[in-house]
């Protein structure tokens, strides 16, 4: 298995907020909404991506983000997008690794 470069996601939390936790939405299409693929966070105000979130997509390409805040009521907040370049995958090893006795 290759390695993947991390990216960290940041975003500041609501002034104040008692906040439960957070949720990470993406979409590859550019239509992001509540419906779209996302992930429960918790309580922080940062992830890396791929690690902290399992579900995230291995991919190359512009991906849109969303962030929202959600109460202990179970109630969301607007959503803070935005559109980055990612790249998740690894190249192909090289082949034929030989070590040669030279004169």
């Amino acid at each position: 298995m290759g390695r993947i470069k991390k990216k960290r996601i940041r975003w500041q939390p609501p002034f104040g907020s008692h906040l439960f936790r957070y949720r990470l939405y993406w979409a590859q299409e550019g239509d992001l909404s509540y419906t779209s693929n996302h992930a429960d966070l918790g309580p922080v105000s940062e992830v890396l991506l791929p690690d902290d979130v399992s579900s995230f997509p291995l991919m190359s390409g512009e991906i849109y983000l969303g962030i929202t805040a959600i109460n202990e009521a179970g109630n969301e907040s607007d959503m803070t997008k935005t559109v980055a370049y990612l790249d998740f995958t690894v190249p192909d090893a090289p082949l034929d690794l030989i070590v040669e006795d030279v004169d």
